[in-house]
């Protein structure tokens, strides 16, 4: 099963850098809530939590559940590790049922820009989904047909990181996401 946790980090991941990725301009998006503090120990526990969740469970049904301050984290690290990251000072925000996503652009363009993406989640067909409402590039959001193809990709890198796992249930709280699922055998 340390498969499905590396596919589940990866696909995470991929999912914050995509959505950051497709979006350029000037100015600065506001993420709700403020700046999220990030820490090695914050970034640490996504780890345990995927290790204990996906490999030493003995049982089918796992529930994770990550903190603005552990997903935003896990991400900054991971990315600090890229050669060149596409984004730099990450930030995700879990509130009012959506999942707020900024960043800076860096090494796409010769400007660095603030962009900041609003989804939601969903369960469908057994897989975790994202619906994203907004990107803003700065203060002026995006075109729908921008929209559109960004959720079309991350839902694909989901649903490659999702191999053997059934998602049955996902929610988003006051700075926190709880998935609930099976691992299939």
């Amino acid at each position: 099963m340390d498969e499905n946790r590396r596919r589940m980090a990866f696909g995470l991941s991929l999912f914050v850098a995509l959505t950051i990725i497709a979006c350029a301009a000037t100015d600065s998006a506001t993420l709700p809530g403020g700046q999220v503090e990030v820490s090695p120990e914050a970034a640490q526990r996504v780890e345990t939590k995927l290790v204990e969740a996906l490999t030493l469970n003995t049982s089918n049904q796992f529930i994770l559940r990550f903190t603005d301050e552990e997903f935003t984290s896990y991400l900054a690290l991971k990315l600090e590790e890229t050669a060149a990251p596409p984004i730099t000072d990450p930030q995700i925000r879990f509130t009012k049922g959506k999942i707020y996503v900024a960043g800076k652009l860096t090494n796409v363009g010769p400007v660095k820009v603030r962009a900041m993406l609003v989804a939601i989640p969903r369960v469908t067909d057994d897989q975790l989904m994202i619906d994203i409402q907004n990107v803003y590039l700065g203060p002026v959001p995006a075109p729908n047909a921008l929209l559109n193809s960004l959720s079309q990709t991350i839902d694909q890198a989901l649903e490659e990181a999702q191999v053997n796992l059934k998602i049955t249930q996902v929610e988003v709280f006051e700075s926190e996401i709880v998935i609930v699922g099976e691992k299939r055998l």
